[in-house]
């Protein structure tokens, strides 16, 4: 089931001014708008019916009827949950407040996240990923950790995979990519130029590009050949990307566990290897 709100609000940036008014009526008002008729819909909010049809459209549903019936769906099940409002973290706020927000934008930015998941763009980014001869990940700032960390699981299993920090190495990794190879870009605005032009470079190559982004059009998923999309509760002018690094992991996680599970008689020996090696690491 798709969580409505949370795509109205990714997508609100692309809507015409009408589609807007649209998506104010449906964010501002979820229970007032709920199982409301096309023709309500059209009365109260002063578009025609054909806008009304469009925006659905543009949300991924195949109409009116289909929109409606998820987001009256998703209202009810929301309602249900009684999760706190994500505030603002304040000077001088107690541990307390300050953990339990941390903890409930984590939790909102999963929900979230599974709400515009969709299976077939993780399905054909686990298959390209299993088929592939190598696997890169690119990121700038909080990106690069995810991209790290995504290099660190993939190497556990023999998976060849690259992900540097620095802009000139990433660029020289994508310039060798081939049409055997998969590229995964990481970008929670989806606009960052250094990995726009990553993904790019590396579909030029003739690679297989995966974009992980926030839930909306852009320039990144627009070039990419599967998106994968996060959605936050978290402002985009926070100062540490939170509610989406969660989110972002997650998809990681995903696309690892999958891809284990297609590889694991040829993955488990190098697990096992790795696991082995490692332990001799620690404090006995």
């Amino acid at each position: 089931m798709n969580g409505c709100l949370s795509e109205i609000k990714e997508s609100y940036q692309n809507f015409s001014k009408s589609e807007k008014r649209l998506a104010d009526f449906f964010i501002q008002n979820p229970e007032k708008a709920s199982g409301n008729t096309i023709e309500e819909v059209s009365s109260r909010v002063g578009v025609s019916k054909a806008t009304i049809v469009r925006f659905s459209k543009t949300l991924g549903y195949a109409g009116y009827r289909d929109f409606i019936l998820r987001f009256s769906a998703y209202v009810g099940i929301s309602e249900d949950k009684q999760i706190p409002n994500f505030l603002e973290i304040t000077p001088g706020d107690s541990v307390e407040h300050i953990a339990q927000h941390i903890f409930n934008s984590s939790i909102k930015s999963i929900e979230q996240t599974m709400s515009v998941c969709d299976r077939d763009s993780i399905d054909r980014a686990i298959n390209a990923m299993h088929q592939a001869r190598r696997i890169d990940f690119f990121g700038m700032g909080a990106g690069s950790i995810i991209a790290q960390d995504a290099q660190q699981k993939f190497l556990r299993i023999n998976k060849i995979s690259y992900a540097f920090a620095d802009i000139h190495l990433q660029t020289t990794v994508a310039a060798t990519l081939t049409a055997n190879d998969v590229c995964v870009v990481i970008s929670y605005s989806g606009e960052t130029v250094d990995t726009l032009r990553i993904a790019e470079l590396a579909k030029k190559n003739g690679a297989f590009v995966v974009s992980i982004t926030k839930y909306s059009e852009n320039s990144i998923s627009k070039t990419a050949d599967v998106n994968l999309f996060v959605s936050s509760p978290e402002t985009e002018i926070r100062s540490a990307a939170t509610g989406s690094r969660i989110s972002q992991l997650c998809i990681i996680d995903i696309l690892f566990t999958a891809v284990l599970s297609l590889e694991y008689e040829h993955a488990k020996a190098h697990l096992d290897a790795t696991r082995k090696e490692l332990s001799n690491s620690k404090l006995h």
